[in-house]
């Protein structure tokens, strides 16, 4: 075990009991009787005081070493946590990606950009879509059977002229269409066209409205949430 230097010191300034410091009263014929027994006493009371003190400084100086090495310990857990608050920026150029795009996002910007432009569409909305649907995976493909980024059925994707729904930019631009459509058909609400997205446009017109079903609630909510986070940090 390693012990302080300072902890040594003072142990090493302790004084130690040495019986022969003691005197001894002599008789008449010079031998030697029992130790004085005042002198003794006082020799005790000496020795026990200065231990003491020599302890109590021991102590004071362990624990002004233990309270430095708390108020490390706090000031190094406050740094770690505040380390791990910051958030991290995937893409530190000068261009920002939106809200959970990050590399996949500016791996299909590009194609974003190009099919919310012909379909004038804001291209954040189109990428918290692509978020939600597929996390950004080109292969996906749903228990359903929706392929692609933004996870179009087959049938859809027919109607669209989709020929390869795993080609990232036939099935990003037939999403975008649908979506177009979609906002034209309940006049730009943005949560209207995206329950008919999840849902079916059949199911908000039977409701009118966002349809009660839990999935589509809250796929909406998800979405509307990560387009708005977007563009605030655009």
């Amino acid at each position: 075990m390693n012990i302080d230097p300072t902890a040594s010191q003072i142990l090493d300034q302790m004084p130690i009991y040495n019986p022969i410091d003691i005197s001894f009263d002599d008789d008449p014929d010079g031998n030697q009787t029992m130790p004085r027994a005042s002198n003794q006493a006082h020799a005790g009371t000496s020795s026990l005081a200065a231990i003491e003190r020599q302890f109590a400084q021991l102590v004071r100086g362990l624990t002004q070493q233990l309270n430095g090495l708390e108020r490390q310990l706090a000031q190094a857990i406050k740094t770690l946590g505040e380390s791990q608050k910051k958030p991290c920026d995937p893409n530190p150029s000068s261009t920002k990606a939106p809200a959970g795009g990050g590399p996949h996002y500016q791996r299909y910007g590009k194609i974003i950009t190009d099919a919310a432009r012909r379909h004038e569409i804001d291209p954040l909305l189109v990428s918290a879509v692509i978020r939600h649907e597929s996390g950004y995976s080109p292969t996906a493909i749903s228990k359903t059977g929706a392929m692609g980024l933004m996870q179009l059925m087959p049938d859809t994707a027919k109607a669209l002229g989709v020929h390869d729904a795993f080609d990232p930019r036939q099935n990003i631009e037939g999403g975008t269409q649908f979506l177009r459509q979609l906002l034209d058909r309940y006049n730009g609400h943005v949560d209207l066209a995206l329950a008919a997205y999840n849902a079916g446009p059949a199911a908000v017109d039977k409701y009118g409205g966002i349809p009660p079903y839990p999935e589509t609630q809250a796929y909406v909510r998800d979405v509307m949430e990560t387009y708005k986070a977007s563009a605030l940090s655009a």
